[in-house]
């Protein structure tokens, strides 16, 4: 190439890029202008739609925020009235709890006069709410409502229904101590031949077996709801002057922020009502919708203003409710925002137009600088580019693979598992079909680790992954969550059958042995299960229903799947609320302890009671000893539990029954977890000592379920509580595995007979035959046999008949608080020594 062309080739490369830029330069930029004039134009109109579609949003938004709360008012109404009428009786049983307790020197018939006098004018429920006091033998000793009732025994007072009223209530109290009633009245004066629902609550004071309780009638509560939602109607406002209508179907006003139109028919007056009425019946007709009303301003109707409208019906009351915004109003702030909008974007025309002359002459000199520049290092730089975006992309990809997988197993982690499960979602939801998220995790993987080491740990993690990838399809996908913890995506699902056949597999893949450097070893999973749309509709909590069905999988039974349920989630927030409660309750003494009397076959004498805790929770209400004392055991608080209710029991019984020949026995249950505890034989004995009660008298229960695990180690305690004088009984005898075992094993005094036997001996004669056997083991070992769970006659005499030792249930006595078993051993005849003096009592 010459010279000459060199010198063409360099002003080429030098002014050409000048030119073209300045060219391409104004070309862009007058193009720019025009775009910008157009999309300004577009943007009012687009303003104008979008501000008309907030505020329509905005008030149907409104609406249904408040159609949720009138429907939540509107069903919740007799579960509220229960909870008015239970807070109104307890403030009642307070009152009657303070007059009684600061007349406790007076008789009870002053004491009842002056709960009578105090509770007799308290009116409630606007005004319309009573209380009432009943005996335990239904007579009505006080009714401030039907003063005539009093002194009258109502034992037939039945309802429409047939039901009796005043049975019902004192059953009630008779059972529970208190509870919620439904049941038939006349109203005061109503219709003499109808009656009404009502509801009310009962609750028994203990002091004088009295009844006390109140009520108030459905209908008449309703009212009251209904008309305080329409007070609150009409003073709600939101917004800027947003407030809300009620009408009813008729189209009357019941509820209207300007209270002299509340009354006004809208369906009556000129046709443009009547229509506009229609209009609105027919959206609510429709589930509910927008309504425009132009509402004439002069008498003329020339002017008028324009009101869009959003109204939808609560069904049941015949209730319309609706808000709506004023057109003309919306106009003013569309122009102002318009105007704004104009300003705004010719404003930014003049920035463009003198950025574009900047721009331009900045460039044509830049190019003029960077032609000289591309001139002489264009292939330097060329090859220098290319270089470093080659490495920049290899770095790029690496830490992207970084970012998005498991260093040890090269699955994907929990971050790619995310977004996986989002786009997959996506498509299912695309297809129709479910999604299944699985979470697994390795049972008993530490086990592994503590015992081969880390490396073969994680080496044993590497096996698994490759085998759980083999399980994934092309749209399936399975992530590495953490530690032992896998996560599995099962996409196109058809239904939750699919599903378990996935969970099958998962676990098929684990069943057989894996070889690890010459070590066979052994491993199975746990799976939690939660499935798209059923479940959840989005990745995170799609993954969090799954990981929290995994961990209850585990606390039940390891190896299984389970699939996620709303109800799981409730038994954990209810495990975690009573696991709270529970501590705070150890400490409150929170507990009542009741007794349940152990009899003689012999003469029916009281020789014995068994302590049985109760918890009775004021927000929970009673909770089962079955429910409780498990989480109080997996929470490490049966212990506290455990010596809260042994001393109660000790004092309880001492105050009743002082040490002596004839002294009333006693009998706690022990729990598996406190028999771990090296130090218990020593805090029984402290408190025995504290209370002065001689632990000779105490007998200490136990389950067979103790001694699976570690015999030597509970036969060694056992032995240790013996010589502290301790009676033992083994609790549920015949119902565990080892049952004839623990007899010559452990230093038994007492076998309890399950329950279940007892049930069934009569009519079943494998079970006759067990009791037999029971009965006669006990006697040959020099044991106390109990039958626990007597409850007829049959079963009593039965049980007599083969000669066993001690009766406990319902037939002879329920389970009585320290009061009521303090009448019923004034009842109970003298315990002679024949009675007390049973085989191994001492």
């Amino acid at each position: 190439m010459t010279d000459l062309d060199n010198r063409k080739l360099l002003n080429l490369i030098r002014y050409a890029p000048v030119a073209v830029v300045f060219v391409f330069a104004l070309a862009v930029n007058i193009i720019a202008i025009q775009d910008k004039r157009a999309q300004a134009a577009l943007s009012i109109e687009n303003l104008r739609e979008e501000l008309i579609f907030q505020q329509k949003e905005m008030i149907r938004s409104e609406v249904s925020q408040a159609y949720k709360q009138v429907i939540l008012k509107k069903y919740q109404l007799e579960s509220d009235l229960k909870e008015r009428a239970k807070q109104r009786v307890y403030e009642a049983y307070g009152i009657a709890n303070y007059v009684y307790a600061r007349n406790i020197g007076k008789s009870r018939a002053e004491i009842e006069k002056l709960i009578r006098e105090s509770l007799r004018p308290i009116r409630f429920f606007d005004g319309r709410g009573y209380y009432f006091i009943l005996d335990m033998n239904g007579n009505t000793i006080m009714n401030a409502g039907n003063p005539e009732m009093e002194g009258k025994i109502n034992w037939e007072s039945r309802d429409e229904k047939g039901n009796y009223i005043f049975n019902g209530m004192l059953d009630i109290a008779e059972e529970h101590l208190e509870g919620a009633f439904h049941w038939l009245f006349k109203k005061p004066g109503g219709p003499a031949e109808k009656k009404f629902d009502k509801v009310g609550y009962v609750k028994r004071f203990e002091p004088f077996d009295l009844l006390i309780g109140t009520g108030e009638y459905l209908s008449d509560f309703e009212e009251s709801v209904k008309e305080d939602l329409l007070d609150w109607f009409s003073e709600y406002e939101y917004g800027e002057g947003g407030y809300f209508f009620v009408l009813d179907k008729n189209g009357i006003l019941l509820a209207h922020h300007r209270h002299d139109f509340l009354g006004l028919n809208i369906n009556t007056g000129t046709p443009l009502q009547e229509n506009y009425f229609n209009n609105i019946m027919q959206q609510v007709r429709n589930g509910g919708g927008y309504v425009d009303y132009s509402k004439p301003l002069t008498l003329s109707g020339t002017v008028k203003l324009k009101q869009i409208n959003y109204v939808k019906k609560i069904k049941g009351w015949d209730w319309i409710i609706g808000t709506g915004f004023s057109a003309q109003s919306f106009e003013r702030r569309l122009k102002i925002k318009e105007e704004a909008l104009i300003r705004a974007n010719q404003q930014s025309l003049t920035n463009l137009i003198y950025l574009t002359i900047a721009s331009m002459l900045l460039l044509t000199g830049s190019s003029l600088y960077v032609g000289n520049l591309i001139a002489r290092r264009f292939e330097v730089f060329q090859k220098k580019i290319r270089e470093d975006f080659d490495e920049l992309d290899e770095t790029k990809n690496k830490m992207e693979y970084m970012a998005l997988h498991d260093d040890l197993t090269n699955l994907p982690n929990r971050v790619h598992m995310l977004k996986n499960i989002q786009k997959h979602i996506e498509l299912s939801q695309t297809d129709n079909k479910i999604l299944a998220v699985m979470f697994v995790d390795l049972d008993n993987f530490k086990n592994i680790n503590d015992i081969y080491g880390h490396q073969v740990g994680d080496q044993l993690l590497g096996v698994v992954s490759r085998k759980f990838e083999l399980l994934t399809g092309c749209s399936e996908s399975v992530s590495r969550f953490g530690g032992d913890e896998f996560m599995f995506c099962y996409p196109n699902l058809n239904d939750t059958e699919d599903a378990k056949d996935k969970a099958s597999l998962i676990h098929e893949t684990l069943s057989g042995p894996i070889d690890i450097d010459g070590r066979t070893l052994t491993i199975g999973c746990s799976i939690g299960v939660s499935i798209y749309p059923d479940n959840s509709t989005d990745a995170e909590g799609l993954i969090n229903q799954a990981y929290t069905v995994l961990y209850k999988s585990k606390s039940q039974r390891k190896g299984q799947s389970l699939f996620y349920s709303s109800s799981i989630t409730e038994q954990i927030k209810r495990r975690a609320v009573i696991e709270h409660e529970l501590a705070l309750a150890t400490k409150d003494n929170g507990f009542t302890v009741f007794y349940q009397p152990q009899s003689s076959f012999h003469n029916k004498n009281i020789l014995s009671v068994e302590a049985l805790a109760r918890w009775n929770h004021p927000a929970l209400g009673i909770i089962s000893p079955t429910e409780f004392i498990v989480i109080a055991e997996e929470a490490g608080l049966i212990n506290e539990l455990g010596i809260l209710i042994f001393r109660r029991a000790c004092e309880d019984i001492y105050e009743l029954s002082p040490n002596g020949k004839d002294a009333l026995k006693l009998s706690v249950n022990i729990s598996p977890v406190q028999l771990m505890d090296p130090e218990l034989g020593h805090s029984l004995l402290e408190i025995c000592a504290e209370i002065g009660i001689d632990p000779k008298r105490i007998t200490l229960e136990v389950t067979e379920n103790i001694c699976i695990q570690d015999l030597d180690a509970v036969r060694l305690l056992l032995t240790q509580l013996r010589e502290q004088g301790f009676g033992l009984s083994l609790d549920d005898f015949g119902t565990g595995y080892s049952s004839l075992n623990y007899i010559t094993s452990l230093p038994l005094t007492e076998l309890k007979i399950d329950r279940c036997f007892i049930n069934r001996f009569i009519g079943n004669h494998q079970s006759d035959m067990l009791v037999r056997m029971i009965i006669g083991t006990g006697r040959l070992c020099g044991l106390v046999v109990v039958a626990e769970g007597v409850e007829t006659s049959s079963q009593f005499k039965k049980l007599l008949n083969y000669e066993c030792d001690i009766c406990q249930g319902y037939y002879l006595d329920k389970p009585l608080n320290i009061g009521q078993l303090s009448k019923r051993i004034v009842k109970s005849k003298p315990v002679n020594n024949t009675d007390t003096t049973l085989p191994g009592s001492q």
